[in-house]
């Protein structure tokens, strides 16, 4: 019981040929076990090695598989990216996701659906992401993601000796007790290389081409808790959504259908066991279990995380790091959540905007969109360098643009209007009255006629964040901008955090 942070038991019985499924009680014997994380990216333990790690995932799955041989591991998507040693260099190639699927691979994960961050790695044609899929030895699932060829879109598929194996929309499952079905959904990204439709109404259709086939039907999904409840009312016969995309760790039960999701980087997992009773009607236990040292590595899994740290560290050390080097200590909370960086300040975006006006002391305003902070975890104690790239894992330099108080007053208010997005910016040396809807830089109202300094990303100035298209510096608003040079450590927005902690 150490090892259990939480266990719910949420007991129902579904058939999937039933349209109308009843709560029933009676006697069953377990058919089928599933190992359930999402958005997993780190392959090592956090946290000071206090939880997760994908060594200790691998071991729960074994042990879970010697008391019994039908358990399946499942991943409900986000793992090639975003991560640090995703961004770094072996052989002179950005990483770019292979050490999630080398180590996942020999993990035991068996099945995947697609997350958004999955086509991170790709602006235009799925070149890394396809390697990625070519060098996995799971398999690779959903119902409503394509990809394009030539003028049309069609199913992914892992290219193995010119061969195409292409994913299929769902399977079903051959269980001692009875059939099945496995059907996954992946949520919308805006990406040309993809076409990703109405993850509930595809849902619905591969629902009903599955029922026919089994006695009960379950998900994988990559999407959000609003869509998932969604899914739940729309197809009342599901018997579980295992989710993804949320980084918290959650269970609930919308009609007959239960809803789970586990924490972020497998510091919970979900151990779900499935039963039929004679009648065909299934049984769902769900059991939420914390993954920390009481959770013993699995040796051949750990080899493979220690291989790529030890490449992580050597990449580190080239780019000018110390990964072990404590640079502060956080008596509070720092809240790097992605649902605390996209929608209000915290002491971390403080703690990185604030370094960024002191890189650039006489600019009026500093500013940066919280959607480069993606290490959507919690820091307290010691804080490394490693941490500080877990944080701006993507990097990018800080510049001083020169602009006209409109253009200044139109990035400040599409920021703010980005709330929940990536595209919310974390401000200082700017706040925004609400009762007279004025934004105020050093105390005085802004001033559209007048110009004004600002230290901001490189990144933001390219007009790629969202509502931002007009930020680049052909537009007439932008009067000057100042550049490091190539051996300024404002070249990378990390060690400039960095430094100003140690002086801090």
């Amino acid at each position: 019981m150490n090892r259990l942070l939480l266990f719910i038991s949420l007991t129902f019985f579904i058939g999937c040929r039933t349209s109308a499924p009843t709560i029933k009680t009676g006697t069953s014997t377990q058919a089928v076990t599933l190992l359930h994380i999402n958005d997993v990216y780190e392959i090592a333990p956090l946290d000071n090695g206090r939880v997760g790690g994908m060594a200790r995932v691998a071991n729960l799955y074994q042990t879970l598989k010697k008391a019994n041989p039908n358990t399946y591991f499942f991943h409900a998507g986000d793992f090639l990216s975003p991560s640090v040693i995703g961004t770094l260099k072996n052989d002179g190639k950005t990483i770019r996701g292979k050490q999630m699927v080398d180590v996942m691979n020999v993990a035991g994960v068996q099945y995947v659906t697609f997350g958004n961050h999955e086509f991170d790695l790709d602006d235009n044609e799925p070149t890394n992401l396809q390697e990625r899929i070519n060098e996995s030895t799971f398999q690779w699932f959903v119902a409503n993601a394509r990809q394009k060829q030539g003028a049309d879109f069609v199913p992914f598929a892992k290219v193995s000796n010119g061969q195409r194996a292409e994913f299929p929309t769902s399977f079903v499952l051959q269980t001692p007790g009875g059939k099945i079905g496995v059907l996954a959904v992946t949520i919308p990204v805006n990406k040309p290389y993809v076409q990703i439709t109405d993850p509930i109404e595809v849902a619905k259709a591969e629902y009903e081409r599955l029922k026919p086939q089994c006695d009960a039907v379950i998900a994988l999904t990559h999407i959000n808790i609003a869509d998932d409840r969604r899914l739940a009312q729309a197809v009342p016969g599901l018997a579980l959504i295992m989710g993804g995309h949320d980084h918290d760790h959650m269970l609930e039960r919308v009609g007959n259908v239960v809803i789970a999701k586990a924490d972020a980087n497998a510091r919970t997992v979900y151990i779900h066991r499935l039963s039929f009773n004679a009648s065909k009607q299934l049984n769902v236990v769900s059991e939420l279990k914390t993954i920390d040292p009481t959770t013993p590595d699995d040796s051949l899994t750990n080899a493979v995380v220690t291989r790529w740290q030890r490449i992580a560290d050597q990449s580190f050390r080239n780019l000018g790091f110390d990964p072990n080097e404590i640079v502060t200590v956080a008596k509070e909370p720092w809240d790097g959540r992605e649902s605390a960086v996209r929608n209000q300040p915290s002491l971390m975006t403080e703690a990185i905007v604030k370094s960024m006006h002191a890189a650039y002391p006489t600019a009026d305003v500093a500013l940066f969109n919280g959607g480069s902070v993606r290490i959507d975890d919690v820091l307290k104690g010691n804080i490394t360098q490693y941490d500080i790239v877990r944080m701006l894992p993507f990097g990018g330099g800080i510049q001083q643009v020169t602009m006209t108080g409109s253009l200044l007053q139109q990035v400040l208010t599409s920021g703010r209007l980005n709330k929940g997005k990536g595209g919310f910016l974390h401000i200082d040396g700017s706040r925004y009255d609400d009762k007279t809807q004025t934004w105020f830089i050093k105390d005085k109202a802004l001033l559209s006629d007048s110009t004004y300094t600002v230290a901001i990303p490189d990144f933001l100035m390219t007009g790629k964040e969202f509502g931002m298209s007009y930020l680049t510096p052909e537009n007439p608003g932008v009067k000057a901008t100042e550049k490091p040079a190539a051996n300024d450590p404002r070249t990378d927005i990390r060690k400039v955090l960095i430094a100003y902690l140690k002086k801090s």
